[in-house]
């Protein structure tokens, strides 16, 4: 029988949490099957009028680079969100809550400035097959984000 790595576990973790604030908030939230390569968590709204898919990326307590994105994440997907989720040794983790194309385009910014600058020895650095986002790297609308699920809220209202 195959072990669950631990950022398995953690990865895990942040989905189901999103998944219990989501119907804390009146939805349904349901996981979709391991692997889903783009989205994680399938919401409706209470009356099943509306639907929506979310990504969940999850940061584990002791990860201090911050969230670690494929380069796919790169690419604008239509109709699609995503929830960084920030775990804490006590309580609640923090939710930044994203429009996928709106993170998207956040992440290709950090990512050409971080590829703009040589590396310490002047030689231009290479192409790597992730992305890093974290705190260091946000402005005010990313901050605005954290535990802000308007977002979610206005794609399911139903009225």
């Amino acid at each position: 029988m195959a072990t669950l790595s631990f950022n398995n576990l953690v990865g895990t973790a942040g989905e189901y949490y999103v998944c219990a604030e989501l119907c804390r908030r009146g939805f349904l939230a349901l996981l979709t099957p391991k692997n889903n390569p783009i989205f994680d968590v399938l919401v409706t709204s209470a009356d099943g009028t509306k639907t929506i898919s979310i990504q969940v990326k999850t940061r584990s307590i002791k990860n201090k680079q911050g969230w670690k994105l494929g380069p796919d994440m790169a690419l604008k997907k239509q109709g699609l969100f995503v929830v960084l989720v920030n775990m804490h040794e006590n309580g609640l983790p923090d939710f930044y809550v994203y429009q996928h194309g709106v993170l998207a385009a956040r992440v290709n910014e950090v990512y050409r400035a971080y590829m703009a600058k040589p590396k310490k020895d002047g030689t231009t650095k290479k192409e790597v097959g992730f992305r890093w986002f974290d705190e260091i790297s946000f402005k005010e609308d990313d901050r605005s984000r954290k535990n802000n699920w308007k977002a979610i809220e206005e794609a399911l209202r139903t009225t």
